[in-house]
């Protein structure tokens, strides 16, 4: 069947999988697999994840060209199409799973673009564990050899994914199983799409048109709808210019603060606050960030022998695990850090030291902006700390003199005295926050991002 008999929809150049017609009400066609196949667009995956990834091409297509289709007035939305699947390798019950998650994952994406007069019925959605139709569709494309010999074993399975899976990897003593593995697997993990507007009746006016040296997104479509082969030829990308709706920045480095320490008491002294600032570098792929702190705090209350000096240098690597942003949501990650301290509560009892500790953090992340730039962490972190320190007094501890200096707390043959004589050790909970965070740099724009 050819789509364009059905309804009058025809697809944009460039973009097969989306189709307009000029009849707002068009019947809507019924897809086949082999015209979904060779007109569907979409997001690869990573073996068994399900996330979508910042880098992948079809979001930049998404949010450049097909996002300013979806907010034009002039064009209906009439059904948008979605289908995941995996690759063959693996348990064919997580291959199940792994289609159907893709395929959500998808239509949360496209479904936080729409507005909210879209009903959502009009969304058809299906899932595939193992596709081995679309395998022999790639096969065909690329004349493998083997095409025929897949197709027939496809055939006689009958639908039944398991049974070809069994026969596939007995196939040529395992090797055709193993080069179909490298060369089009890869391509099986996807969720892809197709999309159908209906364009509402151009009004009926009497002024007079004044040309115009931009063509529109309208008259694009409309010139194309009305145009001969010669015409649509014509038709390049560069002509198009429907990049008018800014993509998303993508951030390079966040600067961080953390109001605990901004605000802190402590027991025994008192108010406490410290200046503390983090770094967070946002490489261009994946969910991974790295972050350098630094903690400084410098109270000193001579009249009342009361000390609160810090010095400590984070580190940090997070994972986020959000899909459609890959800097929000939950977030775990591992730590190290090394510090130094003076901390007095009164003449009788203070200490100083160093040490360090590592552990694992986590939390959640939430943007306070529309744009998302300027966001709220609530953050824990669990580990250890090893410190070795001295205690100190004022006065000097053999005479019992307040000669006006400070004394290590050591009673013993000054000869023989060395730093660091005393230990400490801490498993369990390491630090809170309440932080606030705020991208800085951002990368030089290359197209949409997530």
């Amino acid at each position: 069947m050819n789509i364009e008999d059905n309804g009058g929809y025809k697809p944009l150049p460039e973009y097969s999988f989306v189709y307009i017609s000029e009849d707002e009400n068009a019947t809507l066609p019924d897809v086949s697999d082999s015209l979904f196949n060779a007109n569907a667009q979409g997001i690869r995956f990573a073996v068994n994840r399900t996330e979508l990834r910042a880098d992948e091409p079809f979001i930049a297509t998404f949010n450049n060209h097909i996002l300013p289709l979806l907010r034009d007035k002039k064009l209906v939305l009439r059904r948008i199409m979605v289908r995941g699947a995996a690759s063959p390798e693996g348990p064919y019950a997580n291959n199940c799973r792994l289609g159907k998650e893709r395929t959500q994952r998808l239509i949360e994406y496209i479904g936080s673009k729409l507005d909210n007069d879209f009903d959502p019925r009009n969304i058809q959605s299906s899932n595939i564990c193992e596709d081995y139709d679309y395998l022999i569709h790639l096969m065909t494309l690329a004349s493998d050899p083997e095409t025929n010999n897949v197709k027939k074993i496809w055939q006689e399975a009958k639908g039944n994914e398991q049974q070809c899976k069994l026969r596939l990897q007995r196939l040529n003593g395992g090797k055709t199983w193993l080069r179909l593995k490298q060369k089009y697997f890869p391509s099986l993990r996807q969720a892809r799409v197709m999309i159908w507007f209906g364009r509402k009746p151009m009004p009926i006016t009497t002024e007079p048109i004044i040309q115009q040296d931009t063509i529109t997104t309208d008259t694009l479509i409309t010139e194309y709808l009305t145009a001969t082969p010669a015409d649509t030829i014509a038709l390049t990308p560069t002509e198009i210019p429907i990049t008018t709706t800014k993509s998303p920045r993508i951030p390079l480095i966040a600067v961080r603060t953390n109001l605990v320490h901004d605000f802190f008491y402590m027991p025994n002294f008192g108010f406490a606050p410290g200046g503390n600032i983090q770094l967070e570098y946002f490489p261009r792929k994946g969910h991974l960030t790295y972050n350098i702190g630094f903690t400084f705090s410098n109270h000193r209350h001579w009249q009342d022998y009361k000390f609160f000096q810090i010095r400590d240098l984070q580190l940090e690597m997070r994972r986020y695990f959000r899909s459609g942003h890959p800097y929000r949501g939950a977030f775990l990650g591992v730590y190290a850090h090394g510090f130094a301290y003076g901390i007095g509560f009164n003449a009788h009892r203070g200490w100083e030291g160093e040490g360090g500790g590592a552990g694992l953090s986590g939390g959640y992340t939430m943007k306070l902006n529309s744009s998302g730039s300027l966001r709220l962490e609530l953050t824990a972190a669990l580990g250890f700390l090893l410190t070795k320190y001295d205690p100190y007094i004022y006065g000097n501890p053999i005479t019992g003199e307040l000669d006006g200096k400070y004394y290590y707390d050591y009673l013993g043959n000054a000869s023989q005295f060395k730093k660091r004589n005393h230990q400490f050790t801490w498993f369990g909970p390491t630090n809170l926050g309440v932080q606030l965070t705020y991208d800085i740099i951002y990368r030089k724009r290359k197209g949409g991002s997530l």
